[in-house]
């Protein structure tokens, strides 16, 4: 470890690296000393793939600043984003603790209800002080969360991450993110549903952990990224009670109320959840049980809390979700139009696609009519089809060699007709062999043709494909536009 550690010292300033702590998908963790103060301990996050954008490096310098805003003993900020040489690293001060991950392996079972309390209640209080802050940490695991097993002290850590959003699905495949992050993540994070990422995400994660400390397992497993994120959106867990019988029932309710699905249905802030989980703790420890109360009665917030649910719109969601069934059945191509004023709900009525959507392994693409843009042939289907192509490249590389090999025995060596106007498609594909030149008509049916057959070849029975075309009424030319597409679905 001194030798990896020595042989990148010299191109870190400020710190020298004493031994490697971890390894993660995207940094390596070293615990360092302060050059100049030799007795003062940091962590240096090193990371693996280098931020070349200078946007990105300025976001993550200005939310180091802006996190120093909290004060508080639970929560340790990261000091400084700094880059020389080819290394990029955070650096943040040094807790003496392991990680919540560690120390729920080492338990290996249900933590004792008088443990949980005291973890519970520090770690509520700990995301409390950084939404006062105005700050949602969105990464609220047991990896983020440092432990010391004799005094269950705590600290939350790593509120910046590194790897782009878009970046993130490049991951979905991997077992140490399916099983340390995804497990995690709310509903409204997955992406699957248009609900904002408020700060009672990190609620619903941190009842994720409270129900993984009294149960001492997870409420949803699998090592299938889509079934889990399903499991997020669509399944209820069995309550913690049921788990382990010793835990009383009201402790059980308040982590279902953490964890539900619509954001406004949980707590809204940490004081409300640390009033009711103390005031578990106060009767269980002079009663040995718990009486049943009314959960939230504490929990008032002065920030607007948006609804996300539909309202009024059920038997035409049900029309949308009646024919996606058919799809699903096996019983061919099946298209639904919508029509309405501008504002009145189409494109969120769509949204509710999103589950039933995960539920099957489907997959979800959308394109939209400009009416500024009408002289640009299929703009709204090459929308669409570059937005999928990059779903495709996030996957493993088992399935993304799938779909190259379906899409070139559509497209024969004729590919470079269709790469041409979807540039992410000659990343999946590799280079395509030149074309022979055509005279006008000819080349539109030669891509016609082969629009068609890339188009049937993305139609799997095990994959339902749902193509959500906005705005229909500024399409450039509709015959020519939609043909392709119906003949093609249609067989």
């Amino acid at each position: 470890m001194k030798e990896i550690a020595s042989s990148i010292e010299t191109s870190i300033p400020y710190y020298s690296l004493l031994e490697l702590l971890g390894e993660s998908l995207n940094a390596s963790v070293y615990k360092a000393v302060g050059k100049e103060n030799p007795g003062s301990l940091f962590i240096i996050k090193l990371l693996k793939r280098s931020i070349s954008s200078e946007s990105q490096r300025r976001y993550l310098t200005q939310k180091v600043e802006r996190l120093k805003i909290i004060h508080d003993p639970r929560v340790i900020t990261p000091d400084s984003f700094d880059y020389s040489s080819n290394n990029q690293f955070i650096a943040r001060r040094y807790f003496p603790g392991k990680t919540l991950a560690s120390y729920l392996t080492e338990q290996g079972k249900a933590t004792s209800l008088s443990n949980f309390f005291n973890i519970a209640g520090e770690l509520t209080l700990a995301v409390n002080a950084v939404h006062e802050a105005g700050i949602i940490h969105g990464g609220i695991k047991p990896h983020n969360i440092l432990i010391q097993s004799d005094t269950h002290a705590i600290r939350l850590v790593d509120f910046l991450n590194p790897v782009d959003i878009q970046e993130i699905s490049h991951f979905i495949y991997d077992p140490d993110f399916v099983a340390g992050t995804l497990a995690y993540i709310s509903p409204e994070q997955t992406g699957r549903i248009n609900h904002r990422v408020e700060f009672s995400t990190d609620i619903y994660s941190l009842g994720i952990i409270f129900y993984q400390l009294l149960t001492g397992r997870l409420p949803f497993t699998s090592t299938d990224p889509l079934a889990l994120i399903h499991s997020h959106l669509a399944e209820e867990a069995a309550p913690a009670h049921q788990i382990n019988p010793q835990v009383p029932s009201m402790i059980s309710d308040i982590v279902i109320k953490m964890c539900m699905k619509e954001p406004e249905k949980r707590y809204q802030t940490g004081m409300g959840l640390y009033a009711d989980i103390q005031k578990c703790a106060d009767q269980y420890q002079h009663e040995k049980q718990v009486s049943a109360f009314i959960l939230g009665l504490r929990d008032h917030t002065r920030r607007v809390i948006f609804i996300s649910k539909m309202v009024g719109r059920h038997i035409e969601a049900s029309h949308v979700l009646d024919e996606y069934a058919q799809v699903v059945a096996g019983k061919g191509f099946h298209s639904a139009f919508i029509s309405g004023l501008p504002g009145i709900g189409k494109t969120r009525l769509i949204q509710e696609l999103q589950q039933p959507l995960v539920e099957n392994k489907g997959y979800f693409t959308s394109g939209k009519f400009d009416q500024y843009q009408k002289n640009i042939p299929y703009s709204s289907l090459i929308q669409a089809f570059r937005n999928l192509i990059r779903t495709f490249l996030t996957e493993s590389d088992a399935r993304v060699n799938e779909w190259k090999q379906q899409i070139l025995v559509a497209v024969g060596n004729q590919g470079k007709v269709i790469t041409d106007v979807i540039p992410e498609l000659s990343i999946l594909l590799g280079q395509q062999p030149e074309v022979a030149d055509l005279p006008p008509v000819e080349a539109r049916n030669r891509f016609n043709h082969l629009l068609g057959a890339f188009l049937a070849s993305l139609s799997r029975k095990n994959n339902p494909l749902i193509l959500f075309i906005d705005d229909l009424q500024w399409c450039d030319s509709l015959p020519y536009t939609l043909n392709p597409l119906a003949q093609s679905l249609a067989s």
